[in-house]
């Protein structure tokens, strides 16, 4: 029996080739064993399979077993299995500015606002005009009893124009 891979260390993604002959055995098998599931997979005798290894534990485990009647041989080969490393990404304008996480947040705001329903948008508007009250009424007290008679102008306006 030979059996014998292409590469014995791979990045995740990465393919490897494996080659084996297995002259006068009834039947061949593969496993794979990646740390995290085996899978058993029926061979020809003879033959070249290629096959991408992507998620493992550090180290995926090929063992091809051939059989003669009742009796069987194996043969195992540990391939190392190194982790993708990761990219910074980030997002770019239709010129290839950077765009900043301000600007992102601020373009998810306004996408998010834009498909509120409009009941919620108009809660949401008196909401943020409440809260600006408060604030300003903190540094000039006279300004609260204004922005409030200005918020239920703008309420009874919603409720009078429906």
């Amino acid at each position: 029996m030979t059996f014998d891979v292409d590469r014995t260390t791979v990045i995740e993604g990465d393919i490897v080739e494996v080659k084996w002959d297995c002259a006068g055995a009834d039947r061949v098998e593969l496993t794979i064993d990646n740390g995290y599931k085996a899978t058993a997979i029926p061979l020809d005798i003879n033959g070249t399979k290629r096959f991408r290894l992507n998620r493992s534990k550090g180290r995926t485990a090929l063992t091809i077993t051939a059989w003669k009647g009742e009796k069987h041989g194996s043969k195992t080969i540990k391939v190392k299995v190194k982790e993708m490393p990761a990219t910074h990404a980030e997002t770019v304008d239709t010129q290839g500015q950077p765009i900043s996480g301000l600007s992102q947040w601020w373009q998810r705001t306004k996408l998010r606002w834009q498909q509120m329903p409009p009941d919620k948008r108009t809660a949401s508007t008196a909401l943020l005009a409440l809260a600006v009250i408060f604030l300003f009424a903190r540094v000039i007290p006279a300004l609260f009893f204004l922005g409030i008679a200005a918020l239920s102008g703008y309420l009874l306006y919603i409720i009078l124009k429906k």
